[in-house]
């Protein structure tokens, strides 16, 4: 990096040089916008899969993709907490070298993930169609590894735009190659596959082409610092692996208790939960670089980070949960076709589950950011356990209905163990508490709306204006205190002196 890079305030540096953000707010915004481009895409792609594919053929695809998304994220070992803190105290000359033995680990972890996914759909005797599209499909465990070990350069520094753009880069040509199959009659779930390892090929190549104007990438082996990084995760890794367990094994007994078609409706209630999952990790992606700055030398910075956050977090948590809840059905039918509005239902508790999520995130990364990880995987033996028993009891007896119910219980389990752990980390208090009530009124104030204009107006229409009645609300309450929202979009963080480049 040269001399003259991007301020601390957000300030666009020089061509090329990325842009930095000086709130979590500011940072998250980019990755928001980013996150839900690729979703709408996403979501109209799916729309069209759906429609070419037969229910048991969707249940397949959905299948493939719910289990590659277990494998992948029990094979994130949360190592990239531990390099974060390596990469942001290191000098910029030397930066390329780390991230670079961290994509070569991450690498390594992807072939072997690869190999796992391939194994399980073989000795767990699936059908062909499921296998060859696992062994396509399952290239992306390798080629994403790969990128998410570039990306932690760009969130160690706070240059997060170049993330957003591959993302979305991706996604338009998956999106393209989806309705070019559809064009040309060869619909498949297998060929639907191409089309998603494609996304990852280009959202790899802009991200090494990116990468280049910060610094030079030096990809190598350096097992003594594997073996650092791999120890001080051990915590994490094997919460990691617990906690992609319990929040997605549903999908997986799902198909072992029911059939494929009741996987094919409940993946359309995750496809819901997915895209208002994007909101918390947007969030915890800043607040978990700055919370990690500021300790422990800067408590009342720690302090500032994770309160803006939780209000963040609350207002988007309410707004999404209930706004959600009041118009699945129609939301439901229209994107996906009449025959899965019966999953309306699942599609609410799914979302529900995913708004109590938003608090779980930041729970992980406040404990992460204080070095206190041995609560983690605790916390997800007992989600794992959970969960388990309540599917392998409901699925029988409600179908992916038991499965929605077990995974908001699981959830509020989780999210208390975490909480207890937050609880004891010093300098967090006065908790937020206010902003939670004014985000309570307001969902409140939402639904009385939504409910009196629901047959008077269009449900679109409707949603829109209950919408816009909630974030009034949250305003003129001043969620955040003077200022209301406009504040909250402002609010200053500590820690980020630490961001700046050693060079500058």
């Amino acid at each position: 990096m040269s001399g003259t890079g991007p301020s601390p305030s957000g300030d666009a540096g020089p061509a090329g040089s990325g842009r930095r953000f000086g709130s979590i707010l500011g940072g998250a915004s980019v990755l928001v916008a980013g996150r839900y481009t690729v979703a709408v895409l996403a979501w109209i792609g799916t729309a069209i899969v759906i429609r070419e594919l037969t229910r048991v053929e969707w249940g397949q695809y959905s299948y493939v993709f719910g289990l590659l998304g277990i494998v992948g994220l029990v094979a994130d070992l949360r190592l990239s907490r531990i390099v974060l803190r390596d990469l942001m105290h290191t000098e910029a000359e030397v930066s390329g070298r780390v991230v670079g033995s961290y994509v070569a680990l991450r690498l390594v972890i992807g072939v072997v993930s690869y190999l796992v996914a391939l194994a399980w759909v073989l000795v767990g005797g699936q059908p062909a169609p499921v296998v060859a599209a696992t062994a396509v499909a399952g290239l992306n465990l390798i080629t994403l590894s790969a990128a998410w070990g570039v990306i932690l350069l760009f969130e160690a520094r706070l240059y997060l735009r170049d993330v957003s753009m591959a993302q979305v880069a991706g996604q338009v040509v998956q999106f393209l190659a989806v309705v070019a199959l559809v064009a040309s009659s060869l619909a498949s779930v297998l060929w639907f596959a191409w089309a998603a390892v494609l996304n990852a090929v280009v959202v790899l190549a802009w991200l090494l082409a990116a990468a280049r104007r910060h610094t030079t990438l030096v990809l190598h082996v350096d097992l003594h610092r594997w073996g650092l990084w791999v120890r001080e995760a051990a915590p994490l890794a094997l919460g990691a692996a617990l906690d992609t367990v319990y929040f997605r094994i549903d999908i997986v007994m799902l198909a072992a208790l029911d059939s494929f078609r009741a996987v094919g409706s409940y993946n359309v209630g995750y496809k819901f939960s997915d895209l208002l999952g994007a909101v918390p990790l947007a969030v915890a992606t800043p607040a978990l670089t700055m919370l990690v700055a500021c300790w422990p030398d800067d408590p009342e910075g720690f302090r500032r980070t994770f309160r803006q956050a939780s209000v963040i977090l609350a207002v988007g948590a309410v707004g999404a949960g209930v706004g959600f809840s009041l118009f699945a059905e129609p939301l439901v039918a229209t994107l996906y076709g009449e025959r899965y509005r019966a999953a309306a239902d699942a599609a609410r508790l799914l979302v529900a589950g995913q708004a109590l999520h938003f608090f779980t995130l930041l729970c992980f990364s406040t404990l992460v950011a204080a070095g206190r990880n041995r609560l983690y995987p605790v916390a997800m033996l007992v989600g794992v356990g959970l969960n388990v028993g309540l599917n392998a009891a409901w699925i029988p007896r409600w179908s992916y209905l038991g499965s929605a119910w077990a995974t908001v219980l699981t959830e509020v389990v989780v999210l208390g163990v975490l909480a207890a752990g937050v609880a004891r980390v010093p300098g967090l208090r006065p908790w937020p508490v206010r902003p939670l009530l004014v985000c309570g009124v307001a969902g409140a104030v939402m639904a009385a709306v939504a409910l009196a204009l629901r047959t008077a107006l269009p449900w679109p229409a409707a949603a829109a204006v209950a919408g816009g009645a909630y974030l009034a609300t949250c305003h003129l309450a001043r969620v955040d205190g003077p200022g209301g929202l406009r504040a909250l979009a402002a609010a200053p963080v500590g820690g980020l002196g630490v961001l700046e480049d050693p060079a500058d």
